[in-house]
């Protein structure tokens, strides 16, 4: 089959096969190829007579990435392993499974999780994921009979793969909550600077947290060249900073439209214009308020967004830049580098972007004087990297960042209590789900383990919120931790009840350090 597309190119094939069915082209609507250390890479997919052609420019072995329906657990993305070209067709369903059960076992041994005793819950679960594993691999040549056992052996495995992960994350929550390992600023929220007239709003901010994230824009605070606008943020950090709430700003600087005033795009073609601009910029605002802001997440997504067309170099010179304007103009504040869809998804369509492994490689070995990585993690629309993630593929991808030795504060935690409206059309890509279709019970249960799983490494910092309230402007409409007329979800009383658990009972302090 490979010399049908040329000897330049490469290909691997899948049988759709499912379960006894074929399997819809929809779902394949945002699936992506990866190479070594599953960072992604060009290529095309092609539906033909029931196969997936994935076909690239390279001979080295490549594996999918791509939504799954799987019972009881919800529409998961899911990768497979790097596979070999060959001739005969791959089963998706079979190679989907065998990839989940080698990462559970790289990641009982990175765990030390091979205790029986620890595996009470999981183990029984794992070892029968494999045996229908291995009943699957021997009839192979009964496609629908090998995709149905398949299926099987990853329903269990993505239970006992997440029963694992939260049997290693109870451990160690446990271990630092003994140690007294986290402060009041552990639990964050966005807020919304336009509501901050509301009492009720303001009120609801002071209860419930110590630690909140201005998102500000330079978009925002300098529509025009010589003018900033600072009348909106000044009224949110004096109020913060009155309530001896800790504030972080951000993020001042990104390369996305959203991020970038329209006069700026005059000089896109110069980079060290743009670059000395957005040191003044930076430079400007966080001297404006020196000691009342206590971290700045100075740059976000410039591992994902570049409508400038930077070069790496580039990037990582703006990255350098703006976190030293930041850092020599309050050197007490925490300079935060935000990295956004941090599976790197985006890099199979943009090469102009950087796999935000790399990314982070790079920032911490050029010289950036910065203090600690922000991660955004949202889940529930299907674009923009936020299609459904299962407990061990996020608990994973956080034990990446351990190695660069930084701290880490998940800046933007969300996912919605109900379907976004605006992807109610059936045009709109698929963006899965977990357990189940969002609702409110399953976005509390979601929070409060994900909030578990991050706080039990000792790396991270913060975990932050990303709406207190619902905005249907917002990234996700119904991502807030209250409806958009301030009624309590379960998921803010989840997290009320887990901060209780684990932040010591103490007065409210006056923030003097970065939280």
């Amino acid at each position: 089959m490979a010399s049908m597309i040329g000897s330049d190119l490469r290909m691997i094939t899948f049988d759709l096969t499912k379960a006894g069915r074929r399997l819809e082209p929809a779902i394949f609507n945002g699936a992506h190829l990866f190479a070594q250390d599953e960072i992604p890479v060009r290529g095309q997919l092609q539906i033909k007579n029931g196969h997936l052609l994935c076909i690239r420019h390279s001979d080295v072995p490549i594996g999918l990435a791509t939504l799954w329906d799987v019972h009881d657990c919800g529409k998961i993305f899911l990768p497979t392993t790097r596979l070999p070209e060959r001739d005969k067709p791959y089963n998706l369903a079979v190679e989907l499974a065998r990839a989940r059960l080698l990462r559970i076992n790289h990641k009982r041994e990175e765990w030390g999780m091979a205790d029986p005793k620890l595996n009470e819950e999981h183990l029984e679960q794992i070892d029968n994921a494999l045996d229908n594993f291995i009943k699957a691999l021997c009839c192979l040549d009964e496609p629908q009979k090998a995709a149905q056992l398949a299926d099987q052996a990853l329903v269990l495995a993505l239970k006992g793969g997440e029963a694992m992960t939260l049997a290693h994350a109870k451990i160690f929550l446990e271990r630092r909550a003994l140690a007294q390992g986290f402060g009041r600023h552990a639990f964050g929220c966005c807020l919304d600077p336009l509501r901050m007239k509301d009492l009720d709003y303001r009120n609801h901010v002071k209860e419930n947290f110590h630690f909140v994230t201005i998102p500000i824009s330079w978009r925002q605070l300098q529509p025009e060249e010589h003018k900033l606008q600072f009348e909106l943020l000044d009224e949110c950090v004096q109020w913060l900073n009155r309530n001896r709430i800790a504030v972080k700003v951000g993020p001042l600087v990104g390369f996305a439209p959203a991020y970038l005033p329209d006069w700026l795009y005059i000089w896109e073609n110069d980079f060290e214009q743009v670059r000395e601009m957005a040191y003044d910029f930076v430079t400007a605002v966080v001297n404006r308020y020196g000691s009342k802001v206590q971290a700045w997440d100075v740059i976000s997504g410039m591992n994902a967004e570049n409508c400038f067309k930077f070069t790496f170099e580039q990037i990582i010179e703006m990255t350098r830049s703006v976190a030293l304007a930041a850092k020599r103009s309050s050197p007490r504040s925490l300079v935060l580098v935000e990295i956004t869809e941090p599976w790197g998804e985006y890099y199979a369509q943009n090469q102009r972007t950087v796999p935000p492994i790399i990314y982070a490689d790079m920032v911490g070995q050029s010289g950036v004087p910065f203090d600690g990585f922000g991660i955004k993690l949202r889940f529930g629309r299907g674009s923009a990297g936020m299609r459904a993630r299962d407990l061990l593929d996020i608990s994973s991808l956080l034990d990446r960042f351990a190695i660069f030795q930084k701290k880490v504060h998940l800046a933007a935690v969300q996912v919605p209590s109900e379907i976004d409206p605006r992807d109610a059309n059936a045009k709109a890509p698929d963006p899965g789900y977990w357990q189940g279709p969002w609702k409110p019970d399953i976005q509390a249960q979601w929070l409060a383990l994900i909030y578990q799983i991050a706080l039990s490494k000792p790396f991270v910092e913060t975990v932050t919120w990303n709406d207190l309230a619902d905005n249907p402007k917002g990234i996700l409409a119904a991502g807030g931790l209250m409806t958009q007329d301030l009624q309590p979800k379960p998921a803010l009383l989840r997290l009320q009840q887990l901060k209780g658990r684990l932040v010591r009972s103490t007065p409210r302090p006056r923030p003097k350090t970065a939280p």
